[in-house]
């Protein structure tokens, strides 16, 4: 009786191994080796995500998930491009750990330290995104026009900020009045979004996160079942 019963015990750890294996989904194993970003974008499908520089997939369905290895140097800033146009410009606070989800809401703006170890003097910079070729004008001075999607604008942070800015196409006459947000810190850059959509429920989110959830019920319930069968054999 001994050896039957010890027999059947041993068919019973061998039953839980391989249906262990069945109710686990190889892609829950792998999604747990690696964190993601989620891009999230509202302007439209079909825009060009990159991280520090190295293209990333495109935009569908207003998202785009971006699998990390939590081990590599993390990411320090992401870009949505239309074509030549530069959209837009995120930057990442920190890498999701392995199984973790980080999502990236687009923002009216976005603030940019300086780069560690450099130089730095009271000069600050505003990058206005807006449509090439419309001409831009701060406080009622020509600042420049804009190409590829951007104008880089120099400011002393130790002065009054400007008060607005001013698109003008001349083509088609029309004009756009926008307010300036605070100056950028010293040897810093704010980024200022005039046309992005941001998240629908609210105006300006951090990035957020979430846990990938573990492997689901359907494996806790065969695992219970298992660990039932095995008492009852031993018990016999």
């Amino acid at each position: 009786m001994y050896h039957s019963a010890g027999g059947a015990t041993r068919t019973v750890c061998l039953a839980c191994i391989l249906l262990l294996a069945a109710a686990i989904p190889a892609s829950a194993v792998g999604d747990m080796n690696t964190g993601r970003y989620v891009v999230h974008w509202f302007n439209g499908d079909g825009a060009e995500v990159s991280f520090d520089g190295e293209f990333r997939g495109t935009i569908a369905d207003t998202e785009l998930v971006v699998p990390v290895d939590p081990a590599a140097p993390p990411a320090r800033k992401y870009t949505v491009r239309d074509g030549e146009r530069l959209m837009y410009t995120g930057f990442i606070e920190r890498a999701p750990a392995a199984g973790e989800t980080i999502d990236l809401f687009p923002q009216f703006r976005q603030v940019e330290q300086p780069v560690p170890g450099a130089e730095i003097n009271e000069t600050g910079w505003y990058l206005i995104y807006g449509p090439d070729g419309e001409d831009v004008y701060i406080d009622n001075a020509f600042a420049g026009v804009v190409e590829g999607g951007t104008l880089r604008v120099a400011v002393n942070t130790t002065l009054p900020p400007p008060e607005e800015f001013v698109f003008r196409d001349k083509e088609r006459g029309t004009m756009s009045r926008h307010q300036f947000p605070p100056l950028p810190p010293p040897g810093g850059t704010v980024h200022v979004y005039t046309r992005v959509q941001p998240a629908p429920y609210a105006s300006s989110l951090p990035a957020e996160t979430s846990p990938t959830p573990l492997p689901g019920f359907g494996a806790a319930g065969a695992i219970a079942g298992l660990l039932v069968a095995a008492r009852s054999l031993r018990q016999r």
